[in-house]
């Protein structure tokens, strides 16, 4: 089957007003699918690839491709032997919802007023230990990352979730991470995140005219300058620290980008696009027009970001846009997820553990048992099953998609899921182009970043 995907009239009329023009546009395509192996080829004819779909393997090819040359390809991929997934039952990631408190006020958060919410649920630090000593046993290297609400007012129980864990499982390699809105730092803080080698993502949403706006604390007071002097001391303290900047506008994206190495003189940050159903658009139109700019301006970062590595000077790391790449890269590492739903992590190497102990299977979908969640997952995202280009996709879970979340497959769904996956598939071949165009560049933006 053959099915030829044009750019929808809204990205075409996004792409004219972007600084890059032209170079940001994304090109019509051609999706052909023989067997087990997928073609994929731009309208220009440049070059087209040639995917395994029963790994993710691909190859890029220059020029038009013949049916004898599909035939050939197809042949020697069927023939080659299938490279075999690393094995992920020694390594478990665990994020722990460490309250549902915070201290700020965020217009796009859902915990924004929890605080004034008198039966909102306590951290129990003996149920989280409990099970995570259920979750762990057996495997190697556990990665845990402690998020809320804001993690960091619980600063004891972290510290003490962190010293049972690495004192009753020594023959463990354990990495710890949280994501903090970072208001909070004092020395006995900064200890623990010493101690135990804690690595902190702080968000800071751009200048402070902006960011004062999205983050305020309680009583409306902006927390920019707060967080800034608390992200300087921990940078002071050698305490391995990281950015991220929600984007609630695509149009914002690359001011963003320029906002965080030029101001804030960052190498290493990431680019976190509101997932659509917090976006506020209920309606077809807004969703097309949401990912349509998204993917535009993710592509113009990308090139941006390939200028930076193939001239002299500091490296950036922007980690939305490598872990796109490393889903096309290292597909059986960034894809191996629930039931084969793209980009899940939910399988065997990712639980999430809310603040009272108990185990979630997903953290998108809460308060479901296993079975129901999963049998939700091939009702509602079956069309995925046939998916041409499923084993390198670039999307995120489908829990974030209205329609899913809501806990009923209702009528907009489908409809808005495949809206998504159209534009998900025009940045991969985005993506694609910038390969074909210079693969040592691109290469060097996923492995050095």
């Amino acid at each position: 089957m053959t099915t030829v995907l044009q750019p929808s009239p809204l990205s075409r009329s996004t792409t004219q007003t972007t600084a890059k023009g032209a170079d940001s546009a994304m090109p019509a395509y051609a999706i052909e699918q023989k067997g087990d192996v997928t073609f994929l080829q731009p309208s220009s004819g440049k070059f087209f690839v040639a995917l395994d779909n029963r790994c993710g393997r691909w190859q890029m090819f220059d020029g038009n491709a013949s049916e004898a040359q599909k035939a050939e390809i197809a042949t020697s991929l069927k023939e080659s032997p299938t490279p075999v997934p690393p094995e992920s039952d020694e390594f478990l990631e665990v994020v722990i919802f460490i309250t549902d408190r915070c201290n700020l006020g965020c217009v796009y958060c859902k915990y924004a007023d929890l605080t004034q919410v008198s039966d909102v649920r306590g951290t129990d630090v003996g149920n989280i230990c409990r099970t995570l000593g259920e979750l762990i046993d057996g495997k190697r290297r556990i990665a845990i990352t402690f998020q809320g609400g804001e993690p960091l007012l619980m600063h004891r129980e972290i510290d003490q979730i962190c010293a049972f864990l690495t004192g009753s499982f020594p023959e463990i390699e354990f990495s710890f991470a949280l994501q903090s809105n970072g208001t909070l730092l004092h020395d006995a803080i900064l200890e623990t995140l010493k101690q135990y080698d804690i690595t902190v993502g702080i968000t800071i949403d751009g200048p402070a005219s902006r960011h004062d706006l999205a983050r305020p604390f309680k009583n409306g007071e902006g927390s920019f300058t707060t967080i800034t002097s608390n992200l300087e001391r921990l940078q002071k303290s050698n305490v391995r620290c990281g950015v991220l900047s929600v984007i609630r506008d695509p149009d914002e994206l690359m001011a963003l980008f320029r906002f965080n190495r030029e101001k804030l003189g960052l190498n290493s940050f990431y680019l976190k696009p509101l997932e659509f159903a917090d976006s506020g658009a209920e309606s077809s139109e807004e969703f097309s027009a949401y990912y349509g700019k998204l993917a535009d301006h993710q592509l113009e970062l990308m090139r941006e970001l390939i200028r930076i590595h193939t001239t002299p000077g500091k490296r950036v790391h922007e980690q939305m846009l490598k872990t796109l790449l490393g889903k096309m890269f290292t597909p059986s590492f960034y894809n191996d997820g629930c039931i084969r739903t793209p980009s899940c992590g939910s399988n065997e190497r990712y639980k999430s553990i809310n603040c009272d102990g108990s185990v979630q299977w997903c953290a998108h979908l809460k308060n479901q048992q296993d079975k129901a969640v999963k049998q939700a997952s091939k009702d509602r995202y079956g069309f995925c099953a046939n998916c041409p280009v499923s084993s390198i996709c670039l999307s995120f879970c489908p829990a974030v998609i209205p329609g899913y979340r809501h806990g009923q497959p209702e009528a907009c769904y489908l409809p808005l899921a495949k809206r998504f996956c159209a534009y998900r598939r025009q940045m991969m071949m985005g993506l694609f182009e910038l390969m074909h165009e210079n693969m040592q560049a691109v290469t060097a933006c996923f492995m050095q970043g």
